[in-house]
């Protein structure tokens, strides 16, 4: 159970009216579509550079709607879609507007870390619920934690670890040069991993959100003759920079965490992008009825974070079937949540993570332009 540490939160419940005990019935069991409505708001980068790494997200929340409206009907719940391209100042009057607007239940987001970290306290304000599919930063729970923060994946000091043994173990580098993008997410990501290699780093380097041209770093590279690449960032820019490591015929493994996970990285390396291997506290969707109900609705196979998003809108609903119809009622129904989803056993702790025995950290491998599973980074 998390812990309840909000001050004041009836305050501020959202102002439905709410006679029923479960989502369209009152105490008689008569339909009253009014009495169960809302909106679960989604924010992240839903277009540009990295938008590939959260639209499959979105579209499995979108599913998980449809499917639940289906049994539903008597309700009336909305997804309304917010596009931060992943910018913390884009995000800021995003969170505002959500949290200043009574009809919102919940948001599922922010998708980045940077956008969350810049947010999650104009939510906490509000008494607003988050959870987050994909922003992984260590420190959004560990380290100042929120009371409306939740997350259904692992966070990055539990994928740098994994980052690292796959480093040593799988590839057997002994020479590694680290990069990071300066950014909330990617720094202390690679912080993690420099600090699991030890001295298997060789030498390391900072680059800048927005960076195009790389050739200082890859002359550093080129200096330290290392054996592999860690990368801590976004597409937007590890795209450019694997491409010039390329054309300097630097050909030593590629590695990157999560915010590369998706189908534009491929798509902007090109042949560059081959054999790249990128890791992600997500699991593989291949088969079964979520991968064949996705393919129907969207005409693709799930893509990054997609189940994740499923699970995230579906708690929400859970929550509302269960009569959670107000702000107050919603934070406690997620704190005390504990089921099945799509990508695993969800229960929150008291800083809004899921138990670490529960995650899983994957690596997957660029093969002709796709991301395909390459095998599961155990660390026990």
């Amino acid at each position: 159970m998390r812990l309840n540490t909000r001050a004041g939160l009836g305050a501020i419940a959202l102002a439905l009216t709410v006679t029923a005990t479960a989502c369209g019935s009152t105490e008689d069991n008569t339909a009253a579509a009014s009495d169960c409505e809302g909106k679960i708001g989604i924010m992240g980068a839903l277009s540009g550079a990295n938008s590939s790494i959260v639209l499959p997200s979105v579209d499995g929340a979108k599913l998980a709607l449809k499917q639940w409206s289906e049994e539903n009907s008597d309700c009336n719940i909305e997804i309304v879609e917010f596009d931060t391209e992943g910018d913390p100042a884009k995000a800021t009057p995003v969170a505002t507007k959500m949290a200043t607007d009574d009809t919102f239940l919940g948001v599922m987001g922010g998708a980045f870390s940077g956008e969350t970290r810049a947010t999650k306290s104009i939510f906490g304000d509000a008494g607003l619920t988050m959870i987050s599919q994909s922003a992984t930063a260590t420190d959004l729970t560990q380290e100042d934690p929120s009371p409306v923060f939740h997350r259904v994946v692992g966070y990055d000091d539990i994928q740098g670890q994994a980052i690292a043994k796959y480093l040593s173990d799988v590839i057997g580098a002994k020479k590694v040069f680290v990069i990071d993008n300066s950014d909330a997410y990617g720094e202390p990501l690679a912080a993690m991993v420099s600090s699991e290699l030890g001295d298997l780093v060789v030498a390391s380097d900072k680059t800048q959100v927005a960076q195009t041209d790389f050739s200082p770093t890859i002359s550093k590279i080129e200096s330290a003759q290392p054996d592999a690449v860690f990368y801590g960032g976004y597409i937007a820019e590890a795209s450019p920079l694997l491409k010039q490591m390329r054309d300097a015929d630097i050909q030593i493994p590629f590695i990157g965490g999560d915010g590369l996970y998706g189908a534009g990285f491929g798509e902007a390396t090109g042949k560059a992008g081959e054999g790249a291997i990128i890791t992600c506290p997500c699991v593989p969707i291949e088969g079964g009825t979520f991968a064949e109900d996705f393919e129907a609705e969207t005409g693709e196979a799930p893509g990054a974070y997609a189940a994740e998003g499923f699970d995230a809108m579906q708690i929400f609903l859970d929550g509302i079937a269960d009569g959670a119809l107000t702000r107050e009622a919603m934070e406690e129904f997620v704190d005390n949540y504990d089921a099945e989803g799509k990508t695993k056993q969800i229960a929150f702790d008291e800083n809004g993570d899921v138990a670490v025995e529960n995650v899983v950290i994957w690596a997957y491998k660029v093969v002709d332009g796709e991301l395909v599973p390459d095998q599961e980074i155990s660390l026990g």
